[in-house]
């Protein structure tokens, strides 16, 4: 329920401009068990076997940003996006988890939740975002370059092991930001 979160230290950050029960996005700052099982089980129920455990998560709370889309008044994790600061670059941040419920998708929900985001990462000072994608999935690409606008910047060959090929792309957040 609403009342478990609400007593978590979170940001709310924004309500998401879509036709659909009061979806809220929030800022994980703190977690109990519970929260931290729903976190854990949508990864899962999006990722399969490649899904953050709670030894990820816990650290990425603590440390990173992650990201939760909702319903107001319900406990179901709708959207969840989890960023690392790219210690190479002070203004990048690299996205490394991020999906929208399967029941969900197709409403231009993951845009409005990823625009959201974006606005939060330029008020801590990022300007741009990475991330990577298998060079097959030909959905993924397309949305991540000609719905958002991310640009593919570099294949790294064997990224996740053999055959594992990976484009890096790269989103200009205040060019995203502004549209």
């Amino acid at each position: 329920m609403l009342d478990e979160i609400k007593k978590l230290p979170k940001e709310f950050i924004k309500n998401l401009d879509i036709d659909v029960n009061h979806l809220k996005v929030f800022l994980v700052q703190d977690f109990d068990l519970k929260l931290l099982r729903r976190i854990v089980q949508f990864g899962i129920d999006s990722f399969g076997d490649m899904a953050a455990d709670e030894f990820v998560i816990v650290p990425q709370i603590r440390h990173g940003n992650v990201f939760i889309l909702k319903e107001e008044e319900k406990s179901k994790l709708l959207g969840l996006a989890i960023l690392i600061r790219d210690w190479e670059d002070s203004e990048s941040v690299y996205l490394s988890d991020f999906a929208i419920s399967q029941d969900y998708q197709g409403m231009g929900m993951g845009f409005e939740f990823l625009k959201i985001i974006a606005e939060n990462l330029l008020e801590q000072g990022f300007s741009r975002m990475t991330l990577t994608v298998d060079v097959e999935n030909d959905p993924a690409i397309k949305l991540y370059r000609d719905k958002i606008g991310f640009d593919a910047v570099l294949l790294r060959k064997n990224e996740y092991g053999e055959g594992e090929h990976r484009f890096i792309m790269e989103l200009d957040l205040v060019e995203f930001v502004s549209e």
